[in-house]
């Protein structure tokens, strides 16, 4: 076999393991999207009432340190999920690798 013969050959294997992994993704985004807001939602709101139950201001900058990180962290989770979703559903990542 020769070099060109073995390159093509190396491309296809890797074209079809792209497409396949696409196809897994494709599949996995939705859900993993889903959790993370199933999880955020309720850890949000849980939270929340800790926020409006403080009764010294201490706990109450406490509250309001841990419920701004659990907002900020469920959005950039969901941002970084919805990205990589767009970016394989257009095949971003084929374009840029040649395959």
């Amino acid at each position: 076999m020769n070099l060109m013969n073995l390159l093509l050959a190396e491309e296809t294997v890797i074209s079809e393991a792209y497409q396949a992994f696409k196809n897994v993704f494709s599949i996995v985004m939705p859900v993993l999207l889903g959790v993370v807001l199933i999880v955020a939602i309720p850890f949000v709101i849980i939270l929340g009432i800790n926020y409006s139950k403080a009764e010294d201001s201490e706990k109450r900058e406490e509250a309001k340190k841990r419920l701004v990180g659990a907002i900020v962290g469920a959005v950039v989770a969901g941002v970084m999920v919805a990205v990589l979703w767009v970016l394989i559903s257009q095949d971003v990542f084929a374009g840029l690798f040649q395959f």
